[in-house]
């Protein structure tokens, strides 16, 4: 058999089905159809006693023939490429997995997993927020170091100070990121794979409406000036979602203007400016001075550069000052709704200021009717904070930090 040369393998052509392999004292090239070219050395095995093969990537003859002499090399002490190639494989994977730590791998999570939603951004940045901080007592460790029995006390945290609900959200963002670690080594198996909810959810049956008194005993408690206090105030007075206000930064505050963008980012259904009304104006102008364009009104940590994500506390406080304790922040957002209803307020109005597209909007009336309701929407948020007005005659108190 005649030595290979560059010439040779460089002027083989492809076979037309199958593939074709050139040979050397063990050193193969095999030629596929499909034009790919690859290295493998045949040797019989010293431990085995059997015939064996090891592939390997070269970048020429030269090369190939380097690497297939270490190879003899280590046959001639009695030892296995093929085995020792695995190890090292094995070696490396587990150096991998050590390597990994918690922040590490959440570096690598969070771009794929803001990317899979991108009309969701704003609840998956919160989740992704949550995630961290859940996590931060963990960051320094190997994701691969992390016991089942850790993870469950950690969720027992999680359920004594946010509650239930929030231990079963919690359960499910670790659980998809660490199955997304295992797959990629950054541990062995993902500890939370087996381990059940311990807390079962039963779906909310009465949709609430707040009574006037239930608001007018809202409106007092939420006169100290404090954050969640003014983040009430902001959803009683606007109607948005949780976390469109609680993804309010200045740039998203038109003073001269009196109105609010709610980003597309940040909704759910493209970007819409609402009104800014009076009652909210000057506490909002407040709250913005001299904060970063990229801050949040109603922040958290150095510099307000995470949005607030402390629902729990703040709410069951409130709660139990209102002496009413079976209404949710989302109820809030629904009396809105309702009310301006009850108020003869146009549909296409409130599912503008609501960012609703799944009524008026989504119908016929939607597609033909594409006037702005800015105007209407302003005098229907204006009546409706002299209506909370008109509940209470409690004077805001000075805001305190």
């Amino acid at each position: 058999m005649k030595p290979l040369t560059q010439r040779i393998i460089d002027t083989t052509p492809a076979p037309k089905t199958g593939f074709k392999e050139l040979r050397e004292r063990g050193l193969v090239l095999r030629i596929s159809a499909s034009g790919l070219r690859s290295w493998s050395f045949e040797f019989r095995s010293p431990l085995t006693k059997k015939n064996a093969r090891i592939s390997f990537p070269a970048t020429s003859l030269a090369n190939a023939r380097d690497i297939v002499h270490r190879y003899r090399v280590a046959l001639t002490e009695g030892k296995d490429p093929s085995v020792e190639k695995k190890d090292a494989v094995v070696a490396q994977r587990a150096e991998h997995t050590r390597a990994t730590t918690v922040r590490a791998s959440l570096d690598k999570y969070e771009p794929g997993f803001l990317a899979d939603a991108p009309l969701k951004q704003a609840s998956r940045r919160d989740r992704m927020h949550r995630l961290r901080r859940i996590l931060a007592p963990l960051m320094d460790r190997a994701v691969g170091s992390i016991t089942s029995p850790e993870m469950v006390a950690f969720l027992d945290d999680v359920q004594t100070n946010s509650g239930p609900i929030a231990r079963n959200r919690a359960h499910a963002e670790i659980r998809a990121w660490l199955g997304w670690a295992a797959r990629r080594e950054h541990a062995a198996v993902n500890v939370l794979d087996r381990v059940p909810k311990e807390v079962s959810e039963k779906s909310r049956e009465r949709k609430r409406v707040l009574t006037d008194a239930e608001l007018a005993a809202m409106m007092t408690a939420t006169t100290d000036g404090s954050a969640f206090s003014d983040f009430i105030r902001v959803l009683l007075h606007t109607g948005l979602r949780r976390n469109e206000a609680a993804s309010l930064q200045p740039h998203d505050l038109d003073f001269e203007a009196r109105t609010i963008t709610v980003r597309e980012i940040v909704g759910k259904t493209g970007d819409r400016v609402i009104p800014m009304d009076a009652a909210i104006a000057a506490m909002l102008k407040g709250r913005a001075e001299g904060l970063a364009a990229d801050a949040y009104i109603f922040g958290e940590g150095s510099g307000f550069k995470s949005p607030f994500q402390g629902w729990h506390k703040p709410t069951e406080r409130l709660r139990a000052d209102m002496a009413a304790s079976d209404w949710t922040l989302h109820d809030i957002r629904r009396t809105v709704a309702t009310r301006l209803h009850m108020a003869k307020v146009h549909p296409l109005t409130i599912e503008d200021l609501l960012g609703h597209k799944t009524g008026v909007r989504a119908g016929m009336a939607g597609v033909y009717n594409v006037a702005v309701t800015l105007e209407d929407q302003r005098l229907a948020v204006a009546d409706w904070a002299a209506k909370l007005a008109s509940l209470t005659n409690v004077v805001p108190l000075k805001r305190v930090a």
